[in-house]
């Protein structure tokens, strides 16, 4: 039986998350919505639309911070700030990724968790979106006087330049762009600075309208609140459109009959600055494969091992290698990437002689091969399935709710037409590869020969310092400037002139008392009367307090040790932090820091080290690492 116009598609209990997730779509207008529930108090809820851009304007990141400016039943410039001001928020975000925008936000109150839905609902489906909206988010001219030469502004234009200033960000582009020239990922979701202001107002309505649409959103709740409440409310919103079409689907990007190669430069500064384009080992080197659909759960599992078998750890084999090699100052590329439709893996060295990048390339195909050949040590092996089994059964996203890291991997395996379950549910997946592992001697060396040196899908990106790049994109830059200055007249100039007022003006009304009282807030009467009880039982081994907390970790268990450092002089408690770092980064006396570093990984779910100095209720300082 519908509820509140959503129809149950599949229900499934989940035991690896200890949650039932429940499948909806709406029958009026097939927005999907998938319901995780379970006794998590941090409650999530988050909207997904598929946004594949265009072109590189930045459209669907212009539009993120645009829909966040004000909405029919929310009219305040800043919606989040005035949240913030009156909510037990955990999250409170927005994310544009190369085919989707996401709007997740949390709250382990129920009532605020309410509040923030219905403003994020009103903010993706209601929003304003003015001209204005555009001109201060995305992209204007600006001018000093009627005489004055034109500039560039805006929120996304500026954020993007400096986005585009950074070689760490410029090879990932450049990477993703390489290995799918003809989709969607070859653009730039989030704005090319020359390219954004070819961003018309009349496109970005009509983004918004083509996309933000139920018919192509995601829809994702998670926590403790299982009420058809939450149905009710996303329906009232859902209820005033017509079914229409979706976005259409990231086509797959054909495979590459031989390795590509592109070399691309970064501003260095001039060449005479010590340190900049003076320094002869400042490029950047990736070598790069497209791998699996996404789809593929248990191929996409199995090469995240591999991938940390591979780098994961300072004592991964061809990490190592091209550490060891001094051929570059550290790995750039990140490893295997599944944040598009087709898989990527990624590796490579930083602060490198652009000379040197074939052989940075020559190492990386060597080592993969030996190992393919002599196999990798068994025990680097167990310690990357082990370890990433620790990080899908803690799902430890630290500040992040729980439920957001959820919500990422249902969408990543939803959006490209698979089960949004498949992407939650591991267990399957897992006791397959461990199985293949146990019984196929060179399972993951077969993983290594297929996907990555016999995959001709490979390319070779190389980010080298050019003193002369920032010239030259200045120079295009008011090259545009001026042309567009040269084409105006008096009026436009004026024009020009008057919208500058217009977003001074804008930006500096505030807002009225009217506005600020439609964001809603919590009274006393929302708040938990009592503090949060968490179980804890206290006993005692040869003398040392042992505190004991029976609640749900998904079967893992955690210790802590704590060492009281008080008999140590004041002088060395500063080199405490030091010394915990260097015993679990040097080896020991019977193991060496790799066999250590394996072990870690084989047995547990990683060690981690803190210092801690505080002054106990009687006053008395403590130490404790």
């Amino acid at each position: 039986m519908p509820v509140h116009g959503f129809e149950l598609i599949e229900e499934r209990q989940i035991p690896e998350i200890n949650s039932l997730a429940r499948r909806y779509r709406h029958i009026k207008t097939g927005a999907r919505l998938l319901s995780i529930e379970n006794d998590d108090e941090n409650k999530l809820f988050c909207i997904a639309f598929a946004t594949p851009p265009d072109d590189s304007t930045g459209l669907p990141h212009i539009l993120e911070h645009s829909v966040l400016c004000g909405s029919e039943t929310f009219p305040v410039k800043e919606p989040f700030k005035e949240l913030r001001k009156g909510s037990l928020n955990t999250f409170l975000n927005a994310f544009t990724a190369p085919d989707r925008t996401m709007y997740p936000v949390a709250s382990q109150n129920r009532q605020d968790f309410y509040n923030l839905v219905h403003v994020y609902l009103d903010a993706v489906f209601k929003p304003f979106l003015t001209r204005e909206t555009l001109q201060t988010q995305g992209w204007h001219y600006e001018t000093d006087g009627p005489d004055a030469p034109l500039t560039f502004k805006g929120v996304v234009f500026n954020e993007m330049k400096g986005v585009y200033s950074s070689p760490d960000s410029l090879i990932g582009r450049y990477t993703q762009q390489s290995l799918f020239p003809d989709t969607i990922y070859s653009l730039d979701s989030g704005g090319d600075p020359a390219v954004i202001p070819d961003l018309t107002y009349e496109q970005f309505r009509e983004f918004h309208r083509r996309t933000y649409h139920p018919s192509n959103a995601m829809i994702f709740f998670y926590g403790d609140d299982h009420s058809d409440e939450r149905f009710g409310l996303v329906d009232q919103y859902l209820s005033e459109f017509e079914r229409a079409a979706a976005a259409p689907e990231v086509a797959i990007q054909p495979r590459l009959a031989e390795t590509r190669r592109f070399v691309y430069g970064f501003d260095a500064g001039p060449a005479d600055e010590s340190g900049n384009g003076a320094d002869p080992k400042r490029s950047y080197v990736t070598i790069n494969w497209m791998l699996n659909e996404i789809t593929d759960v248990e191929t996409t599992l199995a090469l995240q091992v591999l991938s940390h078998a591979l780098v994961g750890t300072q004592a991964s084999p061809l990490r190592k290698a091209l550490i060891d090699s001094g051929l570059g100052d550290d790995l750039t590329g990140g490893g295997y990437g599944p944040h598009y439709r087709q898989a990527i893996f990624s590796t490579g060295l930083m602060g490198i002689a652009a000379d040197d990048a074939d052989q940075v390339e020559a190492l990386v195909l060597d080592t993969l091969a030996g190992l393919a050949a002599d196999g990798i040590d068994p025990d680097t092996v167990a310690a990357s399935l082990n370890t990433i089994e620790f990080r899908l059964r803690e799902a430890n996203t630290g500040a992040f709710p729980r439920g957001l890291m959820y919500a990422m991997s249902a969408n990543q395996v939803w959006q490209h037409g698979g089960d949004p379950m498949d992407g939650l549910a591991f267990e399957d997946s897992l006791n397959s590869i461990k199985r293949r592992a146990a019984g196929e001697p060179r399972y993951f060396e077969a993983l290594i020969d297929e996907h990555l040196l016999d995959n001709k899908h490979r390319t070779v990106v190389l980010l080298q310092p050019d003193a002369a790049a920032r010239e030259r994109s200045e120079a295009a830059e008011s090259a545009r400037l001026e042309e567009a200055r040269a084409a105006m007249s008096a009026a436009d100039v004026e024009q020009v002139l008057a919208t500058m007022q217009r977003l001074k003006a804008e930006q500096d009304r505030p807002d009225s008392s009217e506005a600020v009282a439609t964001i809603p807030t919590l009274t006393l009467a929302d708040l938990d009367r009592e503090a949060r009880s968490i179980p804890i039982d206290m006993t005692e081994i040869d003398g040392a307090s042992v505190l004991t907390h029976d609640i749900f970790t998904n079967g893992i268990v955690y210790l802590d040790l704590a060492f009281d450092l008080r008999r140590l002089p004041q002088r060395l408690l500063p080199y405490g932090e030091l010394f915990g770092r260097l015993l679990l980064g040097m080896g020991t006396e019977s193991e060496d820091f790799v066999v250590l570093s394996q072990r870690i990984g084989r047995e547990t779910g990683g060690i981690g080290r803190s210092l801690h100095t505080a002054t106990t209720r009687n006053g008395q300082p403590s130490t404790r690492l």
